[in-house]
């Protein structure tokens, strides 16, 4: 610890300034809020000679399941959108290389696909509101080891796709057998994929940012 802040607190606690007093002075001259409480932290183990135990947030069975649901969701829905944009796009963008498909084979495997889409993404938006909320009920969550890891797995999933699907282009294209219809399809899963991994490299962008603040 800093000696200078050492001696202060030793004399601030000689004179009986609470505690509180002690963190909004040395707040109001700039110190960072966890600066301030690692220095008391410091100070009563230097004076008690017992440390402080470390801090150790470790998420529930609970937090798991919900997340792994999310997660299993997510798949489920955006796996289906892009499913059911593809089919479109074989409707929409001839290709007379390509074997025209049956009409009523297309429907079918479209409402496959909402099926999905109908059950997925409600089940999806219901249980990330939950976590959300739980989130901001309980800002200590934002450190939980299964959220943090469970989302980076998320991203890896993502990003994976979304540089797969850059490498297939890139291929296609130096082979000199891209087509309409193959272009928007890797428009399709580079949006549905580089969505995903924007949103939570951002939610955990936030989470380090609100846990910075407090």
């Amino acid at each position: 610890m800093n000696k200078g802040l050492e001696e202060f607190l030793d004399a601030a606690k000689r004179q009986g300034v609470s505690e509180e007093s002690v963190v909004a002075l040395l707040r109001g001259r700039g110190w960072p809020k966890e600066d301030v409480y690692r220095a008391l932290a410091d100070h009563y183990e230097s004076q008690s000679g017992v440390v402080v135990p470390p801090y150790k947030p470790s998420g529930s069975a609970k937090d798991a399941f919900l997340y792994l649901l999310s997660f299993s969701m997510l798949g489920t829905w955006t796996i289906a959108l892009a499913s059911i944009l593809f089919d479109l796009i074989d409707r929409w963008i001839t290709d007379p290389l390509s074997p025209s498909r049956n009409v009523y084979d297309l429907g079918y495997q479209v409402a496959d696909s909402m099926a999905c889409v109908i059950v997925g993404l409600p089940v999806y938006l219901l249980t990330m509101r939950y976590i959300l909320s739980e989130l901001k009920a309980h800002p200590e969550k934002l450190d939980s080891p299964v959220r943090k890891w469970l989302t980076y797995l998320a991203l890896l999933v993502a990003a994976g796709v979304a540089v797969g699907d850059v490498i297939t282009f890139l291929a296609y294209f130096l082979r000199g057998d891209l087509s309409t219809r193959f272009v928007w399809k890797i428009v399709v899963v580079l949006v549905i994929a580089g969505g995903v991994f924007w949103y939570y490299f951002g939610s955990l962008q936030r989470g380090a940012q609100n846990k910075g603040r407090e």
